[in-house]
């Protein structure tokens, strides 16, 4: 027969294939002439997956992916097409994690296709022990001490004014991340107990596409409260009483901060150094990140003897295992940053006496809390006429319309609270939070010119 050497075996794969029908494991060698980028437009679509992985993985594929394998059938892919593109990609020199990003979303979309039953096997495997040990070299995460994140804060202060350096001092005291902090609501400041609330729902500003919303933070356990330093209580006080804007961390109009902008304008110079005009920084901690003032407040935690279950709660990871932690920064106690004396790393708590049972865990994430907690003092808050309280009674008038910075502004409720559109600089341009959020952009997939 045709294609075989003889009758009997041609008889016996015949009988394979029926075999491996009735087991349900067979695949139609068919299936795999489905091209690879037609495969592609059909699985997208379909899987649930974050604005920004999407975005992500349309980049890849664009780029990357379709330019390679995208006229490809799926059933001729070989390991050795993948192994040989990566090497390529790497002596181009792309970094190994970025190389290592697209062979995953390959290795995903065929492991797919297999389960569809369209291909046998996934070419993209993991072959250990195979080739050089090391590659590159792994450089260990930067961090930093007190004193370098006071420094730090100082020279963003000089380059991005006083809210820049309470959002780094609030990022290295807190360990919070970007996204929540920059979603950070008064509303979730609660400075009488001395506690920042990460909000389940709410809890994070995330950024898509020239679009910004509030969303759920990275993780269920990242919903969670966190007990304040009373250095930073005092820090945030003064900051809210000043503040004329709902959200903690705005640039100067009350607008959401963006990212990218923050940290090519502030973050960066304040940490490798820059000359400007009137503003001279200088190196403090090269390849810190904002991210990194999160791994210096584990650090720190670390240092203190912080127990492990304490650390996770307070970072918001999760760990299995019952268990609640609190640990806050006690460097108020030995140094006042302020002062700019530098504080001594977070020390671990002392439990709770039985008198105070704990409270109740919040919905979607426990509460970090204190007994020991330093409350400010409640003459503070005597001064009930401060400027937020009086718009929100509605007893202050609006600010004119050509005044940004007024020392008025009438409250507007959370959820229509304005926020300017990143190319758009005027006051009448504003549109509510309602307007900014991403809509369903996705692009049609293209493959990237190969000339």
């Amino acid at each position: 027969m045709p294609g075989f050497a003889s009758r009997r075996a041609a008889v016996g794969y015949a009988g394979d294939m029926e075999s491996d029908r009735r087991r349900k494991v067979w695949v139609d060698p068919a299936d795999g002439r489905v091209l690879f980028e037609d495969w592609v437009r059909r699985w997208l679509p379909v899987q649930d997956l974050d604005p920004r992985t999407v975005d992500n993985y349309d980049s890849y594929l664009r780029c990357h992916l379709l330019a390679r394998f995208g006229s490809t059938p799926i059933g001729e892919i070989t390991a050795l097409q993948v192994d040989a593109w990566k090497t390529a990609a790497a002596d181009a020199g792309y970094a190994a994690a970025t190389v290592s990003s697209w062979a995953k979303l390959l290795s995903m979309i065929l492991a797919d296709a297999v389960d569809e039953r369209l291909i046998a096997v996934n070419p993209v495997r993991q072959r250990r022990r195979r080739g050089r040990r090391c590659r590159t070299l792994v450089r260990e995460r930067v961090w930093a001490t007190p004193e370098q994140v006071l420094r730090i804060a100082d020279q963003a202060a000089a380059l991005g004014g006083d809210i820049a350096r309470l959002l780094v001092i609030t990022a290295a005291w807190t360990g919070c991340r970007w996204g929540e902090l920059a979603a950070l609501h008064r509303d979730n400041l609660d400075l009488d107990t001395g506690r920042l609330i990460v909000d389940p729902e709410r809890g994070s500003l995330h950024e898509s596409r020239g679009r910004r919303w509030l969303g759920p933070p990275k993780t269920p356990s990242s919903a969670r409260r966190i007990a304040l330093p009373p250095f930073l209580v005092r820090l945030l006080r003064r900051h809210l009483d000043s503040h004329p804007f709902e959200f903690v961390f705005t640039t100067s109009r009350g607008t959401w901060l963006w990212r990218s902008t923050f940290d090519r304008r502030v973050l960066r110079p304040a940490i490798d150094g820059c000359h400007r005009p009137g503003v001279r920084a200088y190196s403090v901690c090269p390849g810190l990140t904002f991210h990194g003032l999160r791994h210096s407040h584990k650090t720190w935690l670390i240092a203190g003897g912080a127990p492990e279950i304490a650390q996770a709660r307070r970072l918001g990871h999760h760990l299995p295992g019952p268990g609640r932690g609190d640990v806050f920064a006690r460097g108020a106690r030995s140094g006042d940053p302020v002062a700019g004396r530098p504080a001594a790393p977070l020390a671990q708590s002392r439990p709770q006496p039985a008198s105070r049972p704990a409270r109740a865990t919040e919905k979607g994430g426990g509460e970090i809390s204190s007994s020991h907690s330093a409350v400010p003092d409640t003459t503070a808050k005597a001064e009930s006429a401060r400027p937020y309280s009086r718009w929100k009674e509605g007893q202050l008038p609006a600010c004119p319309a050509g005044e940004r910075n007024g020392a008025a502004r009438k409250r507007v409720p959370w959820s229509s609270t304005p926020q300017k559109l990143p190319t758009w600089d005027t006051p009448d341009q504003c549109y509510p939070v309602t307007q900014d959020q991403p809509a369903d952009t996705r692009k049609p997939l293209r493959p990237a010119p190969t000339a």
